[in-house]
């Protein structure tokens, strides 16, 4: 799926890369801990081995990329699996602070070489040179004042998902989300698909597929069709109704194709894509 100027949209290759991302951590990490809730507890762990005492709620969403209402659900879980702490902050009873148990501090750090490799996998496919552009450059895409101290491919992956999300939003409001013009995209492209390929084509996961397909058709702009020589088999079309929107909505999406790229150097946002498009495909 590409963009005016032939590279790929940056929502589509980072939720490729973020599929990726789960993919690979499912397989070295395991059901220990997700990835957003390994990144608030090594967020508490650095800033106490750092000196800079006990992290607040608000002050561990930053560290963790995390907004307000996912930090506070990712503690609340964490600390019913005795993972996490809350307590008064013995210099300011007004506030209360997060810490890390002695067993969970010592679980973090054995984890370390298993988040290790799901990063040295992520980035695989690239030179030791590219690997260290390529973080330099995913810094760059989070967000205004998020902090970028964690520096894991797979952690600044998800923030600048994350961005890219939220200027959707500014953008297209809630016309039509990421992947549901994904998938309108590459039928636009590709022509009537089966559900499976539209998906992987799409980079739609198994599970919101069908939750994405379905609203497509609720809303006229997709619909299905018996495959010609098996009746039995149908395809996803694009309808007129699909192809008006997508005309529609260009300018908007490449508004946000343009905004996310804004914080790298002009000479640097096309290899940026293009190299993660590289990771995207995996090792």
């Amino acid at each position: 799926m590409v963009a005016g100027d032939g590279i790929e949209l940056v929502g589509h290759v980072l939720r490729r890369c973020q599929q990726l991302h789960h993919a690979v951590w499912a397989e070295e990490v395991g059901g220990i801990l997700t990835s957003p809730q390994y990144s608030v507890v090594h967020s508490v762990a650095a800033a106490e081995a750092e000196g800079a005492g006990p992290l607040d709620q608000h002050s561990l969403g930053v560290a963790a990329g995390l907004d307000r209402t996912t930090v506070a659900g990712v503690i609340r879980r964490l600390e019913e699996q005795g993972w996490l702490r809350r307590e008064r902050d013995p210099r300011d009873a007004r506030r209360r602070v997060v810490t890390l148990p002695t067993p969970s501090r010592v679980a973090v750090a054995g984890m370390a070489p298993a988040v290790l490799a799901v990063q040295e996998r992520i980035l695989a496919p690239l030179s030791d040179e590219e690997r260290q552009w390529i973080t330099d450059r995913l810094a760059r895409l989070a967000p205004a004042g998020a902090a970028v101290q964690d520096r894991r491919p797979g952690h600044l992956i998800r923030l600048a998902q994350q961005w890219h999300t939220a200027l959707w939003a500014e953008e297209l409001g809630t016309l039509i989300t990421g992947p549901q013009y994904a998938a309108l995209s590459v039928l636009a492209g590709q022509g009537p698909a089966p559900q499976s390929v539209l998906a992987e084509l799409a980079a739609l996961d198994r599970s919101s597929a069908s939750a994405v397909l379905r609203r497509l058709e609720g809303r006229g702009w997709a619909g299905r069709q018996p495959e010609p020589g098996d009746r039995r088999s149908r395809l996803v079309s694009l309808t007129e109704a699909g192809r008006a929107l997508l005309t529609s909505v260009a300018g908007g999406v490449d508004r946000v194709q343009r905004r996310i790229l804004e914080p790298v150097p002009p000479a640097d946002r096309r290899r940026t894509v293009e190299v993660l498009a590289v990771v995207a495909q995996g090792d």
